[in-house]
């Protein structure tokens, strides 16, 4: 990774890609993404794209739970030709697995990905077939600066002018991977929600910030509010948040949205937050599905629970009863959950590293989001990695969520959650990556065990 962004070598690059799509006659399309609201997203965007050009396509949905070479096997023709394209997005940059593979087909791979490489690569010695375009490598921030719907995105956009109509996906991805508000966005992702918010494709609204439920009342959006996790609120009865709004001469059902200044003042002192900020909704939607940031949880969520549901749901203008269910009942838990991991959860601690051993106590698909949220509300030790998982009954392997705050990326740049799994992966094996916040790796018991005794080592 360069030590500063360069964008003219990123765009050269970019362009080098887009040429050689629309040069070259494809007649068949097949497109992998991740299966989450960042990779959903992306996924609709290229659909789109395709559809347009009136090219047949299949698409797979890879959730780096395997290794390419077994997850290929089902999906490489053993006729080869260079008429079909391969375009994989957010799907991770495991060069050292997809390469080998590449350079023995005919067929032309395009890889549009925002996740840090894990190993040095020369890009001058990538076989010919393969268009690798990562801005990572340009010294870009694969979290802040460009999520993988908004390189998705440009990359259609410039194909087909015309995708444009489509970019309110983009929003979505931006929401799901950033885990800000959206007055916070730098680089490529802000430029494209300005670019978003002037085709009136999405609106931009100021107010109070509690993440998770915006849609709902004070009363809702305050108890299940995932960012920020308010310590004393989040997660307690409706008893306790009605008491705290009452004092505040607040009534508990008014819509967050319509809170007036002097209530969201009001509402910060008592609750001792600073959580002003921007927020971006669909005009088009209703409901959770109308504001951006609760729509990618809801992607995120069925994407573990149902993935049919969640490549159905993106297309739809109001939330089926099913979602709606599944969204109330993960967003009661990861509050619950959050509160756990605060106030209850034992821990083994080294002088570098949090390990919370959570099966049992957190339900394996929140594993990821409790990690997350827990990092990005900084509700463990800020100066130190935290590895949240467990034993798997299906692989019987360990899952872990690893995660690092801001804080510590601040201070140490080129270190990141992204280094440290390629460290782990390097000495005791497993599957798995990441961008430099956060990511997640697969170990057997044994390699696991040792990796408590050595975490420091890797860190």
């Amino acid at each position: 990774m360069a030590d500063k962004p360069d964008k003219t070598k990123f765009l050269e690059v970019f362009n080098k890609a887009v040429d050689n799509f629309i040069d070259h006659y494809f007649s068949r399309a097949i497109t992998i993404s991740h299966n989450d609201a960042d990779g959903i997203s992306s996924l609709n965007i290229i659909q789109n794209l395709l559809y347009k050009m009136h090219l047949n396509y299949d698409y797979f949905i890879y959730n780096r739970s395997v290794s390419w070479a077994n997850y290929l096997k089902g999906i490489l023709s053993k006729r080869q030709t260079d008429q079909t394209a391969f375009i994989l997005t957010d799907v991770g940059s495991n060069l050292k697995e997809l390469v080998p593979i590449i350079r023995k087909r005919k067929e032309k791979f395009f890889i549009l990905d925002h996740h840090e490489v894990e190993d040095q690569i020369n890009v001058d010695s990538l076989p010919e077939n393969l268009f690798f375009v990562n801005p990572t490598i340009y010294g870009f921030d694969g979290l802040e600066q460009i999520a993988g719907a908004t390189l998705t995105y440009m990359f259609a956009k410039r194909i087909k002018p015309s995708i444009i109509k489509q970019g309110w996906l983009t929003a979505i991805g931006i929401a799901g991977d950033s885990l800000r508000s959206m007055d916070k966005l730098q680089s490529f992702n802000r430029e494209v929600y300005e670019e978003l918010i002037d085709e009136e494709l999405i609106e931009d609204k100021k107010g109070l910030i509690l993440f998770g439920n915006m849609h709902e009342s004070i009363k809702n959006s305050l108890k299940y509010s995932i960012l920020p996790f308010i310590h004393g609120i989040s997660g307690e009865s409706d008893q306790k948040i009605n008491s705290f709004l009452n004092t505040l001469n607040i009534n508990p059902t008014t819509k967050t949205i319509d809170l007036t200044d002097s209530e969201i003042k009001e509402i910060q002192k008592k609750a001792d937050i600073d959580s002003y900020g921007h927020y971006a909704t669909l005009p088009n939607k209703f409901g959770i599905l109308k504001f951006v940031f609760e729509h990618a949880l809801m992607l995120n969520i069925l994407c573990f629970k149902n993935i049919s549901a969640a490549l159905s749901l993106i297309q739809l203008k109001t939330i089926t009863r099913y979602a709606k269910s599944v969204y109330s009942e993960y967003i009661e838990h990861l509050t619950n959950n959050l509160k756990t991991i605060s106030s209850e959860l034992a821990q083994y601690q080294t002088e570098k590293a949090i390990f919370m051993e959570v099966r049992g106590k957190v339900p394996p698909s929140n594993w990821s989001d409790t990690a997350s949220f827990s990092a990005v509300n900084e509700l463990f030790n800020p100066d130190k990695i935290l590895f949240l998982g467990g034993s798997e009954k299906k692989s019987g392997t360990i899952k872990l969520s690893i995660r690092c705050s801001r804080n510590f990326l601040n201070k140490d740049k080129d270190n990141g959650v992204n280094k440290i799994i390629s460290r782990i992966k390097k000495e005791l094996g497993g599957v798995g990556g990441g961008h430099k916040l956060a990511g997640g790796i697969r170990l057997s018991k044994a390699s696991y065990n040792i990796l408590k005794t050595k975490v420091d080592e890797f860190i």
